[in-house]
């Protein structure tokens, strides 16, 4: 299951092809950003951010493909569109928990809400309950999502969408799928501002993401729910 899923991204020249134009989308929408950013705080960085979500979208409308197990989607399509709609849609549901949940706490330890008296043990439980959450919805994510991408946003949102993370396959997979994924964010996130490096960093994060959508689709394919 491993080695099939890190050879995925170049098995064969179609999915050489799909994984290179990931890379590309992954390119376009880092300029535009990095635009965007060198505009701060004038509101002209607007248009390179509207225009970022674009190749944004493919990239996610590509990697959604994986997902389902359908392999790439032609760019530019409403089959792509629609596999990103699906997979933003279920990040959106899953993963804000998680969000709101660490910048509440990154408020309450930034303000000082902490009582002095209770300041070891109240930030250590914060901690606590905010790592738990981030676990837990990126553990249940990933299969709600490829259910998303098969069989509609509203089968994802379905508890039976989870039915399948008590599997053994599937949290192999997960683990796999999150060590690519946690790496690429990693590297791109210390290479940031050097060109060159960051170059590098997108290019294994393309390929990762490939590989993690191959593996966590595999695992789903493993479980009981199919």
């Amino acid at each position: 299951m491993f080695l099939e899923a890190l050879r995925y991204p170049f098995a064969d020249r179609t999915r050489l092809d799909g994984t290179a134009t990931c890379l590309a989308a992954l390119l376009l929408a880092g300029a535009l950003l990095r635009i965007a950013a060198g505009l701060w705080p004038d509101w002209a960085l607007v248009a390179p951010l509207l225009l970022a979500v674009g190749p944004l979208a493919a990239f996610l409308g590509l990697v959604g493909g994986v997902l389902a197990g359908e392999g790439f989607p032609a760019v530019a399509t409403r089959a792509t569109a629609r596999l990103a709609g699906r997979l933003s849609g279920a990040a959106a549901v899953y993963l804000s928990p998680a969000v709101v949940t660490v910048a509440g706490v990154g408020y309450v330890v930034a303000a000082g809400r902490v009582p002095s008296a209770l300041s070891g043990v109240g930030l250590a439980t914060l901690s606590t309950v905010a790592l738990l959450v981030t676990v837990v919805c990126a553990y249940l994510f990933p299969s709600a999502a490829a259910v998303s991408v098969r069989e509609g946003l509203r089968a994802g949102l379905r508890r039976e969408a989870l039915a399948g993370t008590a599997s053994s396959s599937y949290f192999l997979a997960w683990v796999g799928a999150t060590v690519l994924v946690v790496v690429a964010w990693t590297a791109l996130a210390a290479t940031a501002t050097r060109s060159v490096a960051a170059l590098l960093a997108l290019a294994w994060g393309a390929y990762a993401h490939v590989a993690a959508a191959a593996l966590l689709a595999d695992g789903v394919d493993r479980t009981k729910y199919w």
